[in-house]
């Protein structure tokens, strides 16, 4: 959302074929804003080349013309035309067969698209996974609840269990736990460290993460279990 010093801009968008054309009119900080959360929805709305796996997507501008002269009709200062080509490169999906700290998130979907080169917010602990609300997290293994085994908090459904493994000081993050057989994962399943002293009053207080852990096993359905 645009803020007010740029309620003065003025935007037209119509398409061409496979195209999407948008004419912006404004100071140069609004029209580089309006870039930019282009360049984001392109990639973030585009749809993966891959049947499975994460795809890393890179808005990037090119073809970049630039005229000094125009005359604006509508104001007495003459202004700039920049005219310039928003494209997209998807990077290949990960190749690597064993998930590395901070991605067991991936096995919550079958393809995203995540957008690359835009900051997020800053964590006390980087390089820890994927930030998500609460609700979402819940509802993307299909569940509105919390539960309570052994005095400890989990979320999960019948094939599959978020685990809290670490607090640290606004982040609350997740390991998930999933049998890719569809088969019933138990509270016992867990191998993973669980962090104490969490609340249900607390989950409402702090940002989620998941896929941090330092080091988890998951025996379930083998003959180690």
């Amino acid at each position: 959302m645009l803020g007010d010093s740029h309620s003065d801009t003025k935007l037209t968008a119509w398409t061409d074929r496979s195209k999407l054309i948008v004419e912006a009119l404004g100071t140069g900080e609004s029209v580089a804003e309006i870039g930019e959360l282009l360049a984001w929805l392109g990639a973030a709305l585009r749809s993966s080349p891959y049947e499975v796996g994460v795809a890393y997507c890179t808005p990037y501008i090119s073809d970049v013309y630039v005229n000094n002269d125009l005359q604006l009709k509508s104001r007495p200062l003459p202004g700039t035309d920049v005219r310039c080509k928003i494209d997209f490169k998807v990077d290949s999906r990960d190749k690597v067969l064993k998930l590395s700290n901070g991605q067991c998130w991936h096995n919550m979907f079958r393809n995203p698209v995540v957008v690359k080169g835009y900051p997020i917010p800053r964590r006390s602990e980087p390089h820890t996974g994927l930030e998500i609300p609460l609700n979402m997290m819940a509802g993307l293994i299909r569940t509105q609840r919390i539960d309570s085994f052994n005095g400890k908090l989990y979320i999960k459904v019948f094939a599959a269990m978020l685990v809290p493994t670490k607090n640290c000081a606004d982040l609350l993050i997740w390991h998930l736990l999933y049998n890719e057989d569809g088969t019933r994962i138990s509270y016992l399943d867990n191998s993973s460290p669980h962090t104490e002293n969490v609340s249900v009053l607390d989950l409402v207080n702090v940002r989620h993460v998941i896929g941090w852990c330092s080091e988890v096993r998951n025996y379930a359905g083998t003959k180690d279990v």
